[in-house]
């Protein structure tokens, strides 16, 4: 029989044979990434032998978009939009310790008057974890095929595949102390893609290299404070864009909340992650200046007073710019929001965001040609839970960008809908490199 049927034929046979073998008992060692996988497994939805699988239906953004490119072309093209997507997360225990996991996220966007902005997406990733008593070991990678879109310079639908692998190696060395090293790769290729003299793959086609060192201190059982040491390497594809290899050195300090969902109380309990650091961005090429400021990931909420809860967030990093005569530029993006529970199956909230990308300048001062790009927007969303498992939000958002020094703002709006039925795929709460938390 040919090897390749004989694969196929065992590779669909696999999930099969895995509903079959026994439950192995729980025990993912003591350490905190390893009692998170544990929740996961003993929370999964559904359970087949030694399987878990969370899986959800997802409709997102299904109504009106006034321009679909937003501001990219002189006239507006409004138009009807919708994603489907159907996120899969399967794990198996394969013994007390060691767990495979598998996220598969199949997408389509619709158009539908802008056919050709019609596409499939999936994203795919595996890993295996190992916890032990006092080590947490995991590795895998993944790979996405998407059109997404692409910027704050470029805010309409690109096609960006990646490819990546990462490892994590976490020690315990006490009830409150955790050492961690992390490695990642990543490569990304964006094929012919070329839009009014764009050459996209020409500029931004690379491949990225960081590892980071984190030591972590347990604030009692709600909070953890971290810091990290991250060294990153970009390699371009193009010997034309050669000139934007570089390297990048950053010191990030953070703190942490650890998911408590059991807790109640009149107020809702500190949530997320706050991350703050400064990063050197060091150019290869001694004709382009270097960059250097302060970074941070912010996606923070607390009760503010009974059924109200406030939330802020801030994204700043370096980032390599879209046009050849702007290597990199600095991205800022912050904002906050409120909600309010107005019963045990509504919630109503708004947020308000504001960004801005700085870029170095030229020899004269001036901006290259002359771009300062800007944006706001308002969302106001009205959320049900119609059932355990379904769920549905009623949305409108508001946003104005601004291209240039001498440009006109350009509007946007969109009134939708998202729906949700099933269980999303469980995050387990693990070491994560640099601002990506």
């Amino acid at each position: 029989m040919n090897r390749r049927i004989i694969c196929s034929i065992a590779a669909a046979l696999m999930p099969l044979l895995l509903m079959f073998i026994p439950d192995p008992l729980l025990g993912q060692g003591s350490t905190w990434p390893g009692t998170s996988l544990a929740q996961i497994i003993e929370s999964a939805r559904w359970r087949f032998g030694a399987l878990r699988i969370n899986a959800s239906l997802a409709l997102a953004n299904a109504g009106y978009d006034s321009d679909v490119y937003y501001g990219y072309f002189d006239e507006a093209t409004p138009d009807f939009t919708m994603m489907a997507s159907t996120p899969v997360q399967v794990l198996v225990p394969i013994s007390k310790k060691a767990v495979f996991e598998l996220n598969d996220t199949p997408q389509y966007l619709f158009y539908g008057q802008t056919e050709k902005e019609r596409a499939w997406n999936n994203e795919f990733a595996g890993r295996f974890h190992l916890a032990l008593d006092r080590i947490y070991i995991q590795a895998g990678g993944g790979a996405s095929n998407v059109r997404r879109r692409m910027s704050p310079e470029l805010d309409i639908n690109v096609r960006e595949k990646t490819a990546s692998l990462d490892g994590t190696l976490l020690w315990q060395t006490s009830a409150k102390v955790s050492l961690a090293a992390l490695a990642g790769y990543t490569k990304y290729d964006y094929g012919q893609a070329a839009l009014e003299g764009l050459d996209l793959a020409g500029v931004l086609n690379r491949e990225e290299i960081f590892a980071d060192l984190v030591t972590y201190l347990e604030l009692g059982t709600k909070a953890r404070v971290y810091l990290d040491g991250q060294y990153g390497q970009y390699m371009f594809d193009e010997t034309a864009s050669g000139s934007r290899d570089a390297r990048s050195y950053g010191a990030i300090v953070g703190l942490a909340f650890v998911p408590r969902e059991e807790e109640t109380g009149p107020l809702d309990p500190p949530q997320g992650n706050v991350s703050l650091g400064y990063k050197y961005f060091d150019v290869v090429d001694p004709a382009v200046a270097d960059g250097s400021g302060l970074v941070g990931a912010v996606d923070f909420s607390i009760g503010l007073i009974a059924k109200t809860t406030a939330r802020a967030f801030l994204t700043r990093d370096f980032a390599f710019s879209i046009y050849s005569d702007g290597t990199y530029y600095l991205s800022t993006a912050f904002g906050g929001g409120i909600s309010r529970r107005l019963s045990r199956e509504a919630t109503f909230s708004y947020d308000a965001s504001f960004g801005r990308s700085a870029y170095p300048r030229l020899e004269g001062g001036e901006l290259p040609d002359g771009r300062a790009y800007r944006f706001s927007s308002h969302s106001f969303v009205l959320s049900f839970r119609m059932a355990r498992y379904l769920s549905m939000s009623f949305l409108a958002q508001l946003g104005r960008r601004t291209l240039g020094e001498a440009d006109p703002p350009r509007n946007r709006s969109f009134f939708g809908l998202n729906l949700t039925y099933g269980v999303p795929g469980g995050s387990i709460s693990a070491p994560v490199r640099g601002l990506a938390r």
